[in-house]
């Protein structure tokens, strides 16, 4: 029988009411249970659950705490909505055992999820999620979702860390250089947990700001809470209608993820935007260490690191192996293309507020536009530009993409790479610094094509070298 309850790279995730139910939820609550009693930081174990503003949060958070109880765990319960990053700021600042968060991130409205957060304050790793994962699921098919609960129960304690979160922040950003430069932001946290936050944060700090979504709607507008272009275009409305405003910056439903637009409205895609950031952190900061970096995210964080004497570290996609090397202080900033990233002396976890406030003190410091901070990078390191297409497979063409993922032998005698890698999904090094990425989604029937090329032209003829080989361009998305 197909396990019910599969954890992908960020947590488990379902429809409501559909694989998400309080006995899916109470199988994976109990396993966790387990987990952090065989790992203890703390006697009793304590664990801090938190939810995003999606329907039945409260309930599903509240009844998470609960189960804790049951098995000698004690809760601390966020009393509202809370981003990924706080509750990983939460773990680390109380020496916790961990933190559950009800969530699905970027995902439409009607799924919901799990995301768990062991001790050292990062992503859960494969080998934690995978114990997790089969305990849940045995507990499941036995029809066992209270077990034995112990003898004397866990404690509840209700908590906000939003102040505490914000508080830390003025160790990690300039925000006097910032409220010098006088500059104007729009704020767009698209109904997701990141609601209040950097309202909150450029009202301390004396920051003029306009923003909108800021109220909590479990539809979050009819849109899947994802700061990509399509969805950003509230903001960029904002921005027009106004005319003052310096940078747009955006979070999604969780606020792990990032969305900027600079001040003419346009849309920076992520790899750039993490371009800029790592040249502007090597240049202003006197940390010691490189840089990180997804296999799917862009090679202009190499050439920036080698321009600054740096070692670059490639991971599997998974910000977790990101937060690792930040804890381990390998590296000073790592980030991935699907909008995540983290700094030294912060938490191993993405974070969507720090990275508008890094941008913005970007922005602040050099009197420069977002795309003008990516020009000087060019004319230092030469120009790449990447993007990403999802195509859909229906069963023909899912056999052809599984048959070309296992013998890529047509792609590589179109292409005549330089070094083909297989760390993770199928990677193509082609001459000039030019690759190539296909990675097979473990969730839906989608083939996820990333590519990096000297000009655009080249990056879309890459894609489309893929597109072609498995399936018509009318299913593609």
């Amino acid at each position: 029988m197909e396990p019910i309850i599969k954890f992908g790279t960020s947590g488990f995730r379902g429809i409501i009411a559909d694989s998400f139910t309080f006995q899916t939820l109470g199988a994976t609550v109990r396993a966790i249970a387990d987990y952090v009693k065989a790992h203890p930081v703390n006697t009793p174990p304590k664990v801090i659950v938190g939810y995003d503003p999606r329907f039945m949060g409260e309930a599903f958070a509240k009844d998470a705490a609960d189960k804790l109880t049951m098995y000698g765990v004690n809760a601390v319960l966020t009393s509202r909505d809370t981003p990924t990053p706080v509750l990983s700021f939460y773990v680390i600042q109380h020496q916790l055992d961990g933190a559950i968060n009800i969530t699905a991130s970027h995902n439409p409205p009607f799924y919901t999820g799990i995301k768990f957060t062991p001790s050292w304050g990062g992503p859960a790793m494969p080998e934690e999620t995978r114990q997790i994962e089969t305990m849940a699921n045995r507990y499941l098919a036995e029809g066992s979702l209270f077990g034995q609960p112990e003898a004397r129960r866990g404690t509840i304690e209700i908590v906000d860390p939003m102040a505490e979160y914000i508080d830390r922040l003025d160790d990690l950003i300039d925000f006097k250089m910032i409220a010098k430069a006088n500059l104007k932001v729009a704020i767009d946290p698209l109904h997701g947990a990141g609601r209040g936050y950097l309202k909150t944060i450029c009202d301390k700090h004396g920051i003029k700001h306009s923003s909108i979504h800021e109220a909590r709607d479990p539809y979050f507008g009819g849109a899947a809470p994802d700061p990509g272009e399509s969805n950003l275009t509230g903001l960029k409305r904002l921005m027009a209608d106004d005319g003052t405003i310096a940078l747009g910056m955006a979070t999604d439903g969780d606020a792990d993820r990032f969305g900027i637009l600079d001040r003419l409205g346009r849309f920076i895609s992520p790899d750039y935007v993490l371009a800029v950031l790592a040249e502007y952190l090597l240049s202003t900061r006197d940390y010691e260490g490189g840089l990180g970096r997804s296999i799917a995210t862009t090679h202009l964080l190499d050439r920036i690191a080698r321009q600054h004497q740096r070692e670059i570290y490639e991971t599997p996609v998974g910000f977790k192996y990101i937060g690792k090397l930040l804890m381990e202080e390998k590296i000073i900033f790592g980030g991935e293309e699907s909008g995540g990233l983290s700094l030294i002396g912060h938490v191993p976890e993405k974070d969507g507020i720090v990275a508008g406030l890094l941008v913005l003190e970007a922005v602040a410091r050099s009197n420069k536009t977002v795309g003008f901070l990516l020009e000087d990078v060019y004319k230092m390191v030469g120009a790449l530009y990447s993007d990403r297409r999802d195509i859909e497979l229906d069963a023909e063409s899912q056999n052809r993409a599984t048959a070309l993922m296992e013998n890529p032998a047509p792609l590589i005698e179109r292409l005549q790479p330089l070094q083909v890698d297989r760390t993770d999904g199928l990677k193509l090094l082609l001459e000039g610094g030019s690759w190539l990425l296909l990675r097979l989604s473990g969730t839906e029937p989608v083939m996820r094509v990333y590519a990096e090329g000297r000009q655009q032209t080249e990056t879309e003829r890459l894609l489309d070298s893929v597109k072609e080989l498995v399936q018509y361009a009318e299913h593609t998305v």
